[in-house]
């Protein structure tokens, strides 16, 4: 009598005690593993401590703190499913162990579930200890409610990690499963936006980010903070359920050609007749691949910020032209003209000057040049030029661009990389919309699509910025013909 047999006779009792011990056998197992324990349990919480505590709330800035504890708990949860499956399936798969398995009076779908429930107890201790590091040292506002959603996102959000982690075991070797697990989890961290906020990276990442299961998570975690995230609460959910379901496919049919059966009979019984099972899987699969498809496509859809009861600003006048510098002067044709700008209202000491040159792009009169020096005293260094279209650099003198669609200057410099900010009405202490762009030593024209920046609210514009936040040192750049249309 074979061990499926077996296992058809055992009762309920004894399954549900042979499915106890091989939990308790993993759990027990990767504990006393401290290569995997110790970095995956603390590394989380030291990150959070190092960039949401020490960097984000203790200096004042309340939204790096939320920000940082959304990104790092998504950071802590990947890393079960991921090394926890990925790794120890390649090399007991390799070694012949998971054959051995099968010849045992266990259900087929021990293994499986013992590994699942291994990485949700590592992510619901490090959910758990995050929201405790979160709430205590962090000071980051959020309800009993928002901590118990938060926990289960956590939690449930591993599992879309385990079956990427899975298929990784299911299709390369042992020794090959280390390296293309990392190759995996760092780049799909920094570019989900896990460790940095996507408003600070290129366009092109942010339009990447969807693509990824880590960013649905961290904008999930986000939504259920009142904090600004992007996509739809459904196109998350949809993204997550069809990764579980495309990997968890994949690597069932890849372990199946190699004679190992997960779940279901013995390996290699057939039934006459229509092949109903294989159609069933087909039809999963595709029906997963579909959700990932919807998730991405709804992923990048901007949500509303809850609007903050002021006014809008006062229309933006319809001539596109804010200024050309042709005059010798920095006067714009309306609003504050362009000044200098540094950090020194935040602490800091680093410092710019304005002047006007001559020799503008395309044969233009004139252009306005920005020099001056960036130092690392405030905790976001920055240095450049400032417009204030509505004549005030009070923060409620607004003004309405939505009828605006794209910002259009010409720019060159010292060939480093600068970034335009805009500041909003209400949202000084937040992370502004901004864009990055490379000045050369040839004047080149730079597009910034205003419907494309994250977090931007055209109705309530209190300030341009452009310049640069690199405390490496002094800096040049030159502008010329600004113009919005």
């Amino acid at each position: 009598m074979n061990a499926t047999a077996n296992v058809s006779q055992m009762s309920t009792g004894r399954l549900l005690a042979a499915y106890g011990g091989d939990i308790r056998f993993e759990l027990v197992k990767m504990l006393r593993t401290p290569a995997f324990a110790v970095p995956t349990l603390l590394f989380p919480a030291m990150f959070y401590l190092l960039f949401g505590v020490l960097l984000g709330s203790a200096k004042g800035n309340g939204d790096q703190a939320l920000y940082s504890f959304a990104g790092l708990s998504v950071f802590g949860t990947m890393a079960p499913g991921l090394f926890g499956f990925g790794v120890s399936l390649a090399f007991e798969r390799e070694y012949g162990l998971l054959i051995f398995k099968q010849a045992l009076p266990m259900p087929p779908g021990a293994y499986l579930v013992a590994r699942m429930a291994t990485a949700i107890i590592f992510a619901s201790i490090i959910s758990l200890l995050l929201l405790m590091l979160a709430k205590f040292a962090g000071h980051v506002p959020f309800t009993f409610l928002q901590a118990l959603q938060i926990y289960l996102i956590g939690v449930l959000g591993v599992l879309p990690f385990c079956a990427i982690g899975l298929c990784v075991g299911a299709l390369v070797s042992g020794q090959a499963a280390p390296a293309i697990v990392n190759v995996i989890y760092l780049p799909m961290a920094f570019l989900s936006g896990l460790w940095v906020p996507l408003q600070f990276l290129p366009h092109f990442v942010q339009q990447l980010a969807p693509v990824f299961p880590a960013y649905h998570l961290t904008q999930l975690s986000l939504h259920t903070l009142d904090a600004e995230s992007m996509g739809t609460f459904g196109s998350h959910i949809a993204s997550l359920v069809g990764y579980t379901i495309v990997f968890f496919t994949i690597a069932m049919r890849r372990l199946a050609s190699g004679g190992l059966r997960m779940f279901g009979g013995a390996n290699g019984a057939r039934t006459s007749g229509f092949p109903l099972q294989r159609v069933l899987t087909r039809a999963v699969f595709f029906a997963g691949l579909g959700l990932i498809i919807a998730g991405v496509m709804g992923g990048s859809v901007k949500i509303a910020a809850p609007d903050a009861g002021g006014p809008v600003g006062v229309p933006a006048p319809d001539a596109a032209v804010i200024a050309s510098f042709d005059e010798g002067t920095t006067k714009s044709s309306y609003g504050l003209g362009w000044d200098s700008a540094d950090d020194k209202f935040q602490g800091g000491s680093s410092s710019a000057n304005v002047h006007v040159i001559a020799d503008g792009a395309e044969t233009s009169k004139g252009a306005l040049e920005v020099t001056g020096v960036v130092r690392d005293t405030a905790q976001y260094p920055f240095a450049g030029t400032s417009f204030w279209p509505k004549g005030s650099t009070e923060e409620s003198a607004l003004m309405d661009y939505s009828n605006k669609h794209t910002l259009r200057f010409f720019a060159r410099g010292d060939g480093r990389q600068y970034t335009v900010l805009f500041l909003l009405g209400g949202k000084r202490g937040g992370i502004p919309p901004m864009y990055s762009f490379k000045a050369g030593a040839d004047w080149q024209e730079v597009r910034v699509e205003l419907d494309t920046l994250a977090g931007m609210d055209l109705r309530r514009v209190n300030a341009i910025l452009i310049g640069t936040g690199s405390p490496s040192g002094s800096f040049r750049f030159a502008i010329d013909n600004v113009r919005l249309e």
